[in-house]
């Protein structure tokens, strides 16, 4: 009898939800709209109602296209292409007067991020810029669909009180901020949608397969990469951002289905230093329209927990570093159209109407008080410069003459970001560090951006909080092992200012006929010119010590050797690949006539010829996307080197002989059973190279493949009670740090640093207890005081010191090499992206004195 009685309770839920799923636009809209007709609504343009499905980014860009032709108050943009040649794409919304004159307006109200000239600007004249991101994690479907509802009602909705408002405000939607995502989760959606919807949350449609629509094509979580940019669709969007620099930014999101609505401000303790007070004060008075707006819906919802203001490269937080107010909504996800919950059933239109609700409140309350908005920003940039005139230290100086690329390719960032940089005109000394002329850039701090600039630099150390909801360090000079000091003065020093136009040209150095050519190893882009040649089956040779010509010219260990002559017979082909090293990499190349003048003989042992790695990347479930994606991204956009993408049911099933490197990510490898582990310890014998990330390394030490004993965290709450058991647990994190490790120079792993000091990020408790054969297992090791950035647990710092940052282990005859650390963490790590980089390249150069794994 129970169970009949479940069985029809269950299909009333079921009967329920599959006809209370689309709704009609009354739904959304306010009871007294009235709209004009002639403007297209979304189920014109779509041929179905919002919410009843889920709109493909294909939907939205006609859509908005509609939209844009047949209103006079909209103007459509593309700003940019994803990886998948997706339009990025911005609808600016406004008065048709306002739109007529847009670019007119958008100059003048950049003019209140120029101090020089903003004091002479009326902020009553100027209409407020708000931004409407959406959707940056391409699952979190209501806010995308939100969109099209948006600018609807804008576009289309009548009324003196309507058109007050868009003559006092600009609206910029930028309707699927990750395109990509977006198609890849509607997909998922709409092909497991049944007639009859199944809110069950253990439905195949509410559990998206690997890798999920919360990615870009490759993997990224775009929403972290606001500060980096090494997604095209986040430089694209910066750029545009900083075209218009608006007075409040609202990054619409989704989390658990059991929660509520999340609208900014955060947790209190966790709030940027840079952040103005008052930025949270206008954040509070938007927080105050958005409790009344949601309780006239009968919305429930919440604020000032969970999420922070602290790390300014995501959505929620960029824009306060740019004179704006950024806000975060965070809706209950459906991930569907119908989902049971804990306090009934969440539909998509439901989620939906929040971000609705919410974005419409937010455009009302910037018209009600646009001057205070105004008046913020222009006030922002002004006190920016007094601020920066109070500094004892005028300037930063950073820069390598060795990694030309890396240096350019920082001050490309920083420019992106609006922050002027300066080339270096003449030698400077600086801290413990010398910088060369035409090799290093000035950053003064007497500009407009000079809160963003002491935010890139900087180091934030003593946090007030012991939990973080992102990473607690973000120091990007480090992140790529550039030199970089503060400088009292820089007059008298600085040169012409950077433009993205002078790329690095690299020259082949010497003349006559060619015996042989050498690059160095030093630069970013040396990995990109190897696999160049290496592409091109080049026979090219790696130094394993250092060398110099009778002349003077000195080369490191790692350096690159093309010989000539009877070994590359084709000296024409050679010649045309050196020419684009030159002039696409941006690399020297030195030409040698000899092979004699050397303080090491060109045809010694001491040059190894490198063997072509034959990559596979593990990948699928139990995988981390996300470190799988950066891996990725890696190897096909920056080295340019071909790979195989292995998912885990092939690697168990396949033969691995066509690989002569395998790469584990990051993930939780269970499901593979010792037969996989004895598959691998085969094709390792045979010398070929496994690299395995964070806890790929359980796996192995698991399956006997290396021995390594970690520490644990027994730490207990021991004092606390239960509601503050939870706050310890998240202060015993490591959230995201630096650290600093001392590198043995000779060792392969680390060919190309030129100091044996080299900061690492670390976002896991990884720590080895026990270490031998020091030089040969474990040529990185963490210093005494390895704290450099950002929050550690109390006692960790000890803990790390003195202890390896990787280990490598020898298997017969090949190589495990074992990353404790994420060293491409989020694409920009390159500083040690570079140890992947040898790995690949010489990892079976690496001598072991004694194996650390089964024979």
């Amino acid at each position: 009898m129970k169970q009949k009685l479940f069985l029809i309770i269950f299909l009333l839920i079921m009967i329920l939800a599959g006809n209370n799923v689309a709704q009609d636009l009354s739904y959304y809209f306010p009871k007294e709209a009235v709209f004009n007709p002639e403007i297209p609504k979304p189920e014109d343009v779509l041929g179905f109602q919002v919410g009843e499905f889920h709109a493909s980014h294909d939907n939205i860009v006609d859509y908005f296209r509609h939209l844009a032709e047949a209103s006079h108050r909209v103007k459509y943009e593309v700003y940019g292409k994803t990886h998948e040649n997706r339009p990025l794409t911005v609808a600016i919304i406004s008065s048709e007067a306002n739109i007529k004159r847009i670019e007119e307006i958008r100059k003048q109200h950049l003019q209140l991020n120029d101090p020089s000239v903003s004091s002479k600007l009326n902020v009553a004249d100027l209409p407020v810029v708000v931004w409407l991101s959406h959707s940056i994690h391409g699952n979190e479907a209501s806010a995308v669909n939100c969109s099209m509802l948006t600018a609807y009602y804008l576009a289309a909705a009548t009324g003196k009180e309507m058109e007050e408002l868009l003559d006092k405000t600009i609206i910029i939607i930028d309707p699927a901020t990750n395109p990509d995502g977006v198609q890849r989760f509607s997909t998922w959606a709409n092909g497991n949608k049944s007639y009859m919807t199944n809110p069950d949350p253990a439905s195949r449609e509410h559990n998206e397969s690997w890798p999920g629509g919360r990615y870009n094509h490759y993997w990224f979580d775009l929403n972290r990469d606001w500060l980096p940019l090494e997604q095209p669709e986040s430089e694209a969007r910066i750029k545009k951002l900083q075209e218009w620099k608006p007075n409040i930014l609202i990054d619409e999101h989704e989390q658990g289905t059991n929660a509520s609505f999340h609208f900014s401000p955060g947790e209190p303790s966790r709030v940027n230093p840079l952040v103005l007070a008052e930025n949270q004060a206008l954040t509070q008075k938007l927080a105050n329209n958005y409790a009344k707006a949601f309780d006239e819906i009968g919305s429930f919802y919440f604020s000032a927990e969970r999420y922070d203001d602290y790390y300014i490269g995501r959505g929620s937080t960029y824009p306060d570093m740019n004179g704006g107010v950024a806000l975060l909504f965070e809706q209950a996800s459906v991930r569907g159209f119908v989902q049971e919950s804990e306090i009934g059933l969440l539909t998509f239109p439901f989620a939906i109407r929040n971000q609705f609700i919410g974005t419409v409140s937010t455009i009302k309350t910037a018209f009600s008080i646009k001057n205070e908005f105004l008046s913020y920003q222009k006030n922002y940039y002004l006190s920016a410069i007094d601020e920066a005139k109070k500094e004892t230290q005028k300037a930063y100086v950073f820069g390598n003459g060795n990694d030309r690329n890396a240096t350019f390719r920082f001050a490309r960032l920083l420019n992106i970001h609006g922050i002027k940089s300066y080339l270096l005109k003449s030698d400077l000394n600086a801290g413990t560090h010398s910088f060369n002329a035409a090799s290093a850039y000035i950053v003064p701090l007497d500009q407009p951006q000079y809160r963003l600039i002491k935010s890139i630099f900087g180091l934030h150390l003593n946090p007030k909080d012991s939990s973080f909801y992102d990473i607690s360090a973000w120091n990007i000079p480090q992140a790529y092992n550039l030199p970089f000091e503060t400088i009292k003065t820089y007059s008298g020093v600085t040169g012409d200012i950077f433009s993205a136009d002078q790329l690095p040209k690299g020259n082949t150095i010497g003349s006559g006929t060619a015996f042989a050519y050498i690059l160095k190893w030093e630069d970013y882009n040396s990995t990109r010119a190897l696999t160049r040649l290496l592409n091109e089956n080049i026979v090219v040779k790696v130094a394993g010590k250092s060398f110099e010509t009778l002349d003077g010219l000195k080369f490191g260990q790692g350096s690159i050797l093309i010989p000539l002559g009877s070994i590359n017979t084709d000296q024409a082909k050679v010649e045309k690949i050196i020419s684009e090293i030159n002039l696409i990499d941006g690399i020297d190349v030195y030409l040698l006539n000899t092979g004699d003048n050397m303080s090491v003989d060109l045809g010694s042992s001491y040059f190894s010829v490198i063997t072509k790695p034959k990559i596979a990347v593990l990948t699928d479930d139990g995988v981390n996307a996300v470190n799988a994606g950066q891996i990725w991204h890696l190897l096909d956009t920056k080295y340019k080197i071909p790979f195989t993408m292995l998912p885990l049911k092939a690697f168990r099933q396949s033969s691995l002989n066509r690989y002569n490197v395998i790469v584990m990510p990051d993930g939780n490898y269970q499901d593979l059973d010792e037969k996989v582990a004895g598959k691998l310890q085969d094709w390792l014998a045979t010398g070929n190279t496994l690299i395995a990330f964070e806890n790929a390394i359980s796996w192995l030490n698991k399956n006997k493949l290396i021995t390594v004993e970690l520490e644990k965290d027994d730490t207990k709450a021991i004092g606390y009670n239960y509601e503050n058991s939870l706050l310890f647990k998240a202060s015993r994190e490591v959230p995201g740090t630096v650290f600093e490790t001392r590198l043995d120079l000779t060792h392969p792993i680390n060919y190309g640093y030129q100091t044996d000091r080299l900061p690492v990020f670390k976002d896991n408790k990884i720590v080895q207890l026990k270490a031998e054969n020091i030089s040969a297992n474990y040529p990185v090791w963490y210093t005494n005081s390895p704290l450099l950035d950002g929050y550690a647990p109390a006692g960790f710092s000890k803990s790390l010191s003195g202890t390896p940052a990787l280990g490598i282990f020898g298997s017969k005859k090949g190589r495990i090499i074992a990353f404790y650390n994420n060293t491409i963490f989020r694409g920009y790590w390159s500083g040690t992206s570079r140890q992947f980089a040898n790995s690949l390249f010489f990892g079976d150069k690496i001598r072991l004195s004694s194996g650390n794994g089964p024979d």
